[in-house]
C-alpha cells in the first residue's frame, strides 16, 4: 500500500491510472429497508456487458453493506449508469458466475485488483487464497437494464 501512496501524489497521479484504470463507477438508488428514506449509493461495475445491458456489482467490505442488505430486502429504485437513469431487474449470482466475474474483473484491473483482494481479505477476515477466500464469501449482484 505505500507504494501505491507514492504515486497518489499531484503530478503523479495519472501513472497510478495508467497502471491500473479504476473500475466504472454506477449509482444506485435503493430504499432504506427500516427507513424507507432513498439513498444514492456510489458502486463500482465488477464487470459489464453492454450489449446484454447488464452490469455485475457486490458489497466490498461486507455482506452486511446496507446498501446491498436494503436491495436483496426489494429496495431497488433505479441504477444511474454513466449519467443514464436505468431500471433494473436483480439476481445473485451463484458461486460459478462469481468466479467468473471475478476473473474477468482481475483481467481487466491487473493491479487495482489485487490491492482491492488483499483489503477485501484483512477487512472481512478471511483466510488462504484472496481470490478463492472473496468469492465463496461476498455476494455479487446481477443488474439487467429492463424497457428502455
Amino acid at each position: 500500500m505505500r507504494v501505491i501512496s507514492v504515486f497518489d501524489r499531484k503530478g503523479t497521479r495519472w501513472l497510478l491510472q495508467a497502471l491500473s484504470p479504476p473500475p466504472t463507477v454506477i449509482v444506485l438508488l435503493n430504499r432504506g429497508r427500516k427507513s424507507g428514506r432513498l439513498y444514492r449509493t456510489p458502486v463500482s461495475i465488477l464487470v459489464e456487458d453492454r450489449k446484454r445491458g447488464e452490469v455485475v456489482v457486490g458489497p466490498m467490505w461486507s455482506k452486511n453493506t446496507d446498501w446491498y442488505l436494503n436491495v436483496v430486502a426489494g429496495g431497488l429504485v433505479e441504477a444511474r449508469v454513466r449519467g443514464e437513469a436505468w431500471q433494473v431487474e436483480w439476481r445473485e449470482l451463484d458461486e460459478a458466475e462469481r468466479r467468473a466475474a471475478g476473473a474477468a474483473f482481475r483481467h481487466a484491473h491487473p493491479v487495482y485488483s489485487r490491492i482491492i483482494l488483499r483489503t477485501l481479505l484483512r477487512l472481512n477476515g478471511l483466510e488462504g487464497d484472496a481470490t478463492e477466500a472473496v468469492v465463496r464469501a461476498l455476494p455479487m449482484l446481477s443488474l439487467r437494464r429492463v424497457g428502455s
